[in-house]
């Protein structure tokens, strides 16, 4: 006899994860709307292979689902549908060169664009008023790893 709470993952949950993903839903979202973490999805996909595959399959049909609508937008007659799916698509297969996530906090040829930037830390106590910490004007990019 099993003990404890009874499992989030049924043949019902399964099959509702599958059905969302198979039509574009991100794992993630998925997760959610069949009632569980993504983490707990993430757990059963690991110790349930055949699972596993399924997920895999049904991912496969999601980004094929969500290609053949920007493949659909991309013959539209109207030029700013065409456009603004050519740079979704864009964006979204290659980020590094496209996606707009990247800050550049310098000027012109890379001269700085204030003398210095101050930042506002909390205490070490935790309280809320700070001191602010002056960081060198050297160039610096904030992105995604790129």
């Amino acid at each position: 006899m099993k003990r404890g709470r009874p499992s989030k993952f049924t043949s019902q949950t399964a099959k509702r994860i599958l059905r969302s993903v198979g039509r574009g839903m991100p794992l993630v979202h998925a997760a959610s709307a069949a009632g569980m973490s993504f983490q707990t999805l993430s757990t059963h996909r690991s110790k349930n292979p055949q699972f596993a595959d399924a997920l895999a399959a049904a991912v496969s049909k999601g980004i094929e689902t969500r290609l053949k609508v920007v493949e659909q937008a991309l013959n539209s007659p109207d030029e700013a549908i065409r456009l603004r799916a050519a740079c979704w698509y864009l964006e979204h297969t290659a980020p590094a060169h496209f996606a707009r996530n990247r800050i550049e906090v310098t000027g012109a040829d890379g001269a700085p664009l204030m003398g210095a930037v101050a930042i506002y830390l909390p205490q070490k106590d935790g309280s809320a008023s700070g001191s602010p910490v002056v960081t060198s004007n050297t160039r610096k990019e904030i992105g995604n790893g790129h």
